[in-house]
């Protein structure tokens, strides 16, 4: 089995502990030829020198962005940046924060119809279903959205730390992966034995004590309510 990697076209990077490094995005850039969508999770971009440098890489390199946390005291330079690149297609703010305004003004100026302006609105903790059948799990509501959960990133947007370590999934508790795709490249780093072997646990259900997938609370919460999850799509034999 390997990973059709012309088809893993779209990555997530999590930066809510530290912002990338530009050098190692840059080398991971070069080595990922089919990238054409990043989205960076967390505040902590924000605090990169290199802010505007990793925007100009990915407007030359045409890979849209998306920056799924904006922090609220971001410089006004780095918000001209990412309207006028014309490759940031979303932004996600507070309900409230001035930079919405800010960035529709900016829009305005430039006459661009991205990036798309979400307020995000707090909300009560989200929390399982009050009755669960006597199979299930109580970890996480998986009846809402079944194509929603962290496993469908494993093949569709692998999401990689801010240095680099593979992680595949939102809820992977192995933070310190031995796989590092900004070394590696999204291609090499994905069709790696470890990162197999996570497919092949979730393909067969049989449970490999190595694989994170093994300790994850999603996965037991399909084999135990005998659900399914199609992640296999971008896997050729």
């Amino acid at each position: 089995m390997y990973i059709n990697e012309e088809k893993i076209s779209r990555i997530v990077i999590q930066t809510t502990e530290k912002p990338v490094q530009y050098d190692l995005f840059e080398n991971f850039i070069r080595k990922s030829p089919f990238v054409r969508q990043i989205a960076f999770i967390g505040k902590a971009i924000f605090d990169s020198p290199d802010v505007i440098k990793i925007i100009d890489l990915c407007r030359l390199k045409s890979i849209a962005l998306i920056f799924g946390e904006m922090a609220e005291n971001v410089p006004f330079e780095i918000i001209d940046a990412i309207v006028n690149s014309g490759i940031v297609i979303a932004v996600n703010l507070h309900d409230g924060d001035k930079n919405i305004d800010v960035l529709n003004e900016l829009k305005t100026k430039y006459q661009m119809p991205i990036p798309e302006v979400n307020a995000i609105i707090k909300t009560p903790p989200r929390t399982p279903q009050d009755t669960l059948s006597a199979t299930s799990y109580a970890f996480y509501n998986l009846a809402d959205d079944k194509n929603n959960v962290p496993c469908w990133n494993l093949l569709n947007e692998p999401m990689i730390d801010y240095d680099g370590s593979l992680l595949g999934c939102w809820t992977n508790p192995d933070k310190k992966h031995p796989i590092n795709a900004f070394d590696l490249g999204i291609q090499s780093a994905l069709n790696k034995s470890p990162f197999l072997n996570m497919i092949k646990m979730l393909k067969t259900g049989k449970i490999n004590v190595q694989c994170p997938c093994a300790r994850c609370p999603v996965f037991a919460s399909f084999i135990w309510s005998d659900s399914t999850i199609d992640v296999y799509s971008r896997t050729q034999e």
